[in-house]
């Protein structure tokens, strides 16, 4: 039931990024207009344009704590220090508590951010 479960989610997430993927066909006038208003940007500066910050997936996140939550593979998806994936290894995720626990403020936390490069062993703590 379980590997039924793990390989429904992996099909899910690889259709859906396959679609994400694929081209987008524009017609020539359409390109003119885009490499107009990418003209325009370049001569009055790109003060306007806000960068926007790369967000971790939850989803991704989700499924590497399901696959590799043992041997801390969701630590090293957040970019975790390379101890902390060791760790877990050798006791094996707290003998599965730590990868469920980490399962839950994944799924339930709004801002993953805070959770990316984390020195600590124990990702949810201060």
């Amino acid at each position: 039931m379980r590997i039924q479960v793990i390989l429904f989610l992996m099909f899910s997430f690889l259709t859906f990024n396959s679609k994400a993927n694929e081209n987008v066909k524009i017609s020539t006038e359409e390109f003119q207009i885009i490499i107009q208003l990418q003209d325009s940007n370049i001569i009055t500066g790109f003060d306007s344009i806000v960068p926007r910050k790369v967000k971790f997936k939850r989803g991704k996140a989700i499924i590497f704590t399901l696959l590799t939550g043992i041997f801390g593979g969701h630590r090293i998806y957040f970019g975790t220090h390379h101890r902390t994936p060791i760790i877990y290894a050798i006791t094996f995720g707290g003998l599965g508590i730590l990868p469920l626990i980490d399962l839950i403020h994944i799924v339930f936390t709004k801002d993953l951010s805070r959770y990316e490069h984390k020195s600590q062993i124990i990702m949810w703590g201060k």
